[in-house]
């Protein structure tokens, strides 16, 4: 019998294993996927910002070619579309030649009278390249080796080969517009040449040596020669140019290496309990009536007495709080320490476990205690009735140091909410590339209404106070996506629910517009404050929008309806969030797994499933809940899912007194469990 457990034993162990490694592969897999669908978006995306100074070359060019014949000398006309030109969207200088290849014309005095016959883009156009061609620099003028031409042939009044025109494209014009596509970090963008020399490039720097040739499509790249490993994707260009995204898959990849740890770590103490449990004795006496034996555990029992009046007194304690709390045993049974030590902040939302315990046998808390040193940990409390009694309940308590599960829990935040970024790149740039668009626009039309004299005076202030809005606008964006993307978040606020919906829609309002989906915010003009931290409300709102924002892509377009609203709660101390989706709703399987990490109903590489897992940690921590429902029958809207906020109390609640104690650091919030 002894060796069929054994045996047994062994068997479940080694399913463990297998399981780990299965599972340990498949987030690799979803990982290298989403890289993968970043370096994509972010190579459409920065073709959509590059093609604007190549559109305006384009046109520049055709302009001149649209004018009549050249004369001898140089044709004033086509000269003169060239010259009005230049200076918009980074283009430097242009010039124009003769059927042997003559500068007869340049916006540039010294090139006069130079030759372009032995140029490889004269060549072309001269065997008879009609299109538009992009090449490196056939002219050394300011701009340097780095300058892109653009140029295109010239025809006589017999349709014959007359010469070519040249337009030079500054260079620092498409590293901006590279830069602003690269949002993501760990993302560099390039604009190459046929034999991979960046033209530009924005974005994480990359050496020049290490520019991969793009890949006819998209590929994850191992590391080779010392080159790191690269999710890359390519966009092509005209002129035999082409745009290259590579992203460093290592960030994706770090948050299911944790998830991969963690499930090693189940499956060796799976292996471990498996093979020792049939070994341990049988018939050992049960220990003695009273505390466990803990010194070894990172949990402390304590028990004690719920008093008619609510309070918790402790009567015994183990030793081991020394260790976990700093406080002695002595210290800790003195009437208030457990009370006093809570920060009011960190209580969840409802009744205090306490009260809990006078209706049900169970009650578990998460808070954050002061050490005895003033420094801040994270707690989790186990309460179980024992018995009661008239002079109250008795209770067996065990505290539990969970901030290092809580620091985990951040950094797999931390990952999620990067690659919610790195999904709504495209969008981002779009939105960015809007009040640039209307700024050069405006900037053009101040200086023509300039150029008229005092009579356009009015109308160029009107446009520059335009671009100054603009400008505003423009900053607000990168101001919010600043403030989203950073990675360290500090202790719990007051928070205004309102500028929380705010700052979501100005990163998720062009996703939503895209996807053709009316937003409703019904957010009463006075809400109270509520406690949190505003950079997680708003990851959360994030990702109930993003997540409905998928739903409704099955909704006929005029069915796509998103709402928001808000309201102080029918319980004093609570303020409700609800955000509600015309969807087909949730059904029964999916509400009962819609919280479980890695759970998803999106097609494989398109969800990580940790979204919803996630905000429910962060609601935790916050004190609040999350809840998931389909909205009332009679009603057109489908899923229903409510945020439950603590209200912000109006008087800040007093630290508690430490003494012969170090001042303590200023706390940060980690992500809860």
């Amino acid at each position: 019998m002894g060796r069929a457990a054994l045996l047994g034993s062994v068997l479940a162990g080694g399913l463990g294993w297998a399981g780990a490694f299965w599972f340990a592969e498949q987030r690799q897999q979803a990982a290298d996927a989403a890289a993968l669908a970043s370096a994509i978006r972010a190579a459409e995306a920065a073709r959509g910002l590059v093609a604007a100074p190549l559109d305006a070359a384009a046109e520049a060019l055709h302009a001149a070619a649209r004018r009549r014949p050249p004369l001898p000398g140089a044709d004033q006309a086509m000269a003169e579309a060239l010259a009005g030109r230049l200076g918009r969207e980074g283009l430097q200088f242009a010039a124009l030649t003769d059927a042997a290849g003559r500068i007869l014309w340049s916006s540039h005095a010294a090139l006069l009278g130079l030759s372009l016959a032995d140029r490889p883009a004269f060549a072309r156009h001269r065997a008879g390249a009609a299109e538009l061609l992009l090449a490196p620099a056939l002219l050394d003028l300011p701009g340097g080796p780095r300058s892109l031409l653009a140029s295109l042939p010239l025809s006589d009044a017999r349709g014959g080969f007359a010469g070519i025109a040249v337009v030079a494209i500054d260079p620092r014009r498409l590293d901006r517009a590279l830069s602003d596509a690269a949002l993501l970090p760990g993302l560099s963008l390039a604009l190459l040449r046929p034999d991979g020399t960046p033209l530009a490039s924005g974005g994480t720097p990359l050496p020049q040596a290490a520019w991969p040739t793009p890949p006819a499509r998209p590929e994850l790249r191992l590391p080779v020669d010392g080159a790191p490993a690269l999710a890359l994707a390519g966009a092509p260009l005209a002129g035999d140019l082409s745009l290259l995204a590579a992203y460093d898959p290592s960030l994706p990849r770090r948050t299911a290496q944790e998830a991969a740890l963690l499930a090693y770590l189940s499956a060796l103490l799976l292996t471990g309990l498996a093979i020792t449990l049939p070994l341990l004795p049988r018939g050992r006496a049960a220990p003695r009536a009273g505390l466990p034996l803990e010194e070894a555990l990172p949990a402390v029992g304590y028990r004690g007495l719920i008093e008619p009046g609510g309070a918790l007194r402790i009567t015994e304690i183990g030793p081991g709080v020394e260790r976990l709390t700093g406080w002695t045993p002595e210290a800790a049974m003195r009437p208030g320490w457990r009370q006093r030590g809570i920060d009011p902040a960190s209580s969840p939302v409802g009744p205090e476990p306490e009260d809990r315990l006078r209706r049900e046998a169970n009650a578990t808390s998460e808070f954050r205690f002061r050490r005895a040193d003033g420094a801040w940990m994270w707690l989790r409390e186990t309460l179980r009735v024992l018995g009661r009694q008239p002079e109250g309940i008795l209770v067996a308590g065990a505290l539990e140091d969970i901030s290092a599960e809580r620091e985990l829990a951040l950094q797999a935040a931390t990952s999620a909410k990067f690659a919610t970024l790195g999904e709504m790149a495209a969008g981002l740039a779009h939105e960015l590339n809007q009040p640039i668009a209307i700024m050069s626009l405006a900037a053009e039309n101040a200086a023509e209404a300039l150029e008229a004299g005092e009579d356009g005076v009015e109308e160029a202030l009107t446009r520059l106070r335009r671009i100054m809005a603009q400008a505003d606008r423009a900053k607000a964006i990168v101001t919010q996506l600043r403030a989203f993307s950073r990675v360290d978040v500090s202790a719990l606020e007051p928070v205004d629910l309102g500028a929380a919906v705010q700052g979501m829609m100005v990163l998720a309002g062009q996703a939503l517009r895209d996807a053709g989906i009316q937003v409703q915010l019904r957010l009463p003009d006075v809400l109270p404050p509520v406690v949190g931290q505003i950079i997680l409300v708003e990851q959360v709102l994030l990702n109930l929008v993003l997540n409905a924002r998928d739903a409704l892509l099955e909704r006929p377009p005029e069915r796509r309806r998103l709402r928001l609203e808000a309201e102080a709660g029918p319980q004093a101390d609570i303020v409700t969030l609800r955000v509600l989706d015309t969807g087909p709703g949730l059904s029964a399987e999916v509400q009962e797994k819609l919280f479980e990490p890695f759970y998803t109903t999106k097609p494989p590489g398109l969800g990580t499933g940790l979204g919803l897992s996630i905000s429910r940690t962060i609601m935790r921590g916050l004190g609040g809940r999350i809840l998931a429902a389909n909205a009332p029958e009679g009603s057109d809207m489908g899923a229903e899912f409510t945020l439950v906020f603590r209200r912000a109390p109006l008087v800040p609640v007093p630290e508690p007194e430490v003494r012969n104690a170090a001042p303590a650091p200023a706390p940060r919030w980690p992500a809860a469990t």
